[in-house]
Formats: structure tokens, C-alpha cells, sequence
């Protein structure tokens, strides 16, 4: 039988493996400093009172979040509120400053102008990367809306279905530096605790997406109307689907004289 150093390795591999395969064929990019953002005003010359910060998924750029109408479907749906799409692609997780160049780079400047709430967002790898940050800094951010993103390996999975469900689990070793899968469920343990600090969470995912937990993680976690589903798989279509959705149903300011869309 492999040791247990032995068989963390593997776990920590098995991820690694994950992202890469996330990543598929996009190209390897560099961590930049700063990181580089596309900033697009809900109204030309005012800052609004909320700011949306906007993560890609592995295999997308900040100009597909706008090319596929989620940063206009900001203001079709009336909130009164900026966005800001972050480049915070593979390079940064691989170099281990994701967290740190948000921070620097979108986030502290983003409060220094003012924004009064500041939520995250992201699709696949960008929600990943949403919950690990509002887990690192949690005063940082006002909410998160996670659309299919990984969460953890299948074999992670199935320790949390052997242990009974995520409120039943714990890691069967001390948590090791880098461990993001196992970090990342015992923060989601906690939005059943109102004790701690955890930022409003909506999740979701397609209903056939290849990244759906088999084991229904988050159903004990949260409230109905912060998990997210539409038909489809780990694709646009479902995304923006969810997306519509999730921005009907988020506590943000509305532009004066909003009157409410139907989704289509």
C-alpha cells in the first residue's frame, strides 16, 4: 500500500492534472503585473455604486465576456452597476498569485474609487478562482456567483460520498499548503455555520456539465434560490442561461426607472 505522503502526491498531481486539462489547448501565458482588465461603465462618466468583477474560464479572454453579451446583460437587466472582466488566466494559478494580483491589481483599486459592494463572478476556472479568493479574503467582496466551476477531483468527490455528504466530511490527514480542492470544501462547510464569515454564494451549473459534482455538494449549503441549473453542458449556452437568472435574483442597486426583463 502506498504511504500516506505517497498518496497525497497523487491527490496533488491529480489536481495539477485538472487544471491542465481545464486549460486543454490554450495557449501557456505568463502572469503579467499587473494583471490586465477590461473595464466597461454601466454609464459614461459616473462610477456606479456596485462593481462587478468578472472572471474568464480557462480557455477564454476578458473580449469573449463581452463578445457573448454578459457585460451588456449587466445593464439589460437594469443594475446599476460597473464591471470589470480581470485576465486572470491559467498563468496566475500555475505561479501561485492569483489571489495576490486580483487583489493588487482589481479589487483594492476598485474599493480606492469608491465602489460601495463589489461582487465576483466567474464561468469554470473564474469560478474556481472567485471562491478561493472570497475564501483568502472574505471582507474583500460583497458576493460571488460561481457558474460551473471545478471544485474538486473525482476521487476528492468520492471521499465527501463515502464520508455522507459534505457535512459529514473531513480530511483524513492535516490540510497540506496548496491543497486547494480540500481547502475549498471546508470553506463551503462553513455557509452552514452563520457564525462565520462567508460572502452570499449562487452556483450552478449545466445540467449535463462534465464538472457537476455527482455527489449533490452544495444542496445542504445554501438556499434554493442560490443554486443555478439550466440544460446543457459545460458550454455557453447554460451560462448564459444561469446568467440571465442569477442577475434577477442578486440585492443590486437598480438603474432609475428599471423596469424587469423577461428572460428569454
Amino acid at each position: 500500500m502506498a504511504s500516506g505522503t505517497s498518496q497525497r502526491w497523487w491527490r496533488w498531481a491529480g489536481a495539477g492534472l485538472v487544471l491542465v486539462w481545464l486549460t486543454g489547448c490554450a495557449a501557456y501565458r505568463t502572469a503579467q503585473v499587473p494583471m490586465p482588465s477590461l473595464s466597461v461603465p454601466v454609464e459614461a462618466g459616473r462610477t456606479a455604486p456596485a462593481l462587478i468583477v468578472f472572471l474568464p474560464g480557462a480557455q477564454e479572454v476578458p473580449k469573449d465576456i463581452l463578445d457573448e453579451g454578459l457585460v451588456a446583460e449587466v445593464k439589460r437587466q437594469g443594475l446599476d452597476a460597473d464591471v470589470i472582466v480581470a485576465d486572470a488566466h491559467m498563468g496566475y494559478f500555475r505561479a501561485g498569485s492569483f489571489e495576490e494580483r486580483l487583489r493588487a491589481d482589481v479589487v483594492a483599486p476598485a474599493r480606492q474609487r469608491g465602489y460601495q459592494t463589489v461582487w465576483l463572478a466567474g464561468i469554470s476556472l473564474g469560478g474556481f478562482g472567485a471562491m478561493r479568493y472570497a475564501r483568502a479574503y472574505p471582507d474583500d467582496v460583497d458576493g460571488v456567483v460561481a457558474l460551473a466551476p471545478f471544485v474538486a477531483t473525482t476521487d476528492v468527490l468520492r471521499e465527501v460520498a463515502e464520508a455522507g455528504g459534505l457535512l459529514h466530511w473531513r480530511p483524513m490527514w492535516p490540510l497540506q499548503p496548496g491543497d486547494h480542492q480540500r481547502e475549498l470544501l471546508r470553506w463551503l462547510q462553513g455557509y452552514v455555520d452563520p457564525g462565520l464569515n462567508r460572502p452570499p454564494l449562487y452556483i450552478g451549473y449545466g445540467e449535463t456539465d462534465r464538472l457537476q459534482p455527482y455527489e449533490p455538494l452544495m444542496v445542504p449549503l445554501l438556499p434554493p434560490d442560490r443554486l443555478l441549473s439550466a440544460p446543457g453542458g459545460h458550454e455557453w449556452a447554460p451560462w448564459k442561461k444561469m446568467w440571465v437568472d442569477v442577475l434577477q435574483r442578486l440585492p443590486l442597486p437598480r438603474l432609475p426607472g428599471y423596469q424587469a426583463v423577461v428572460q428569454r
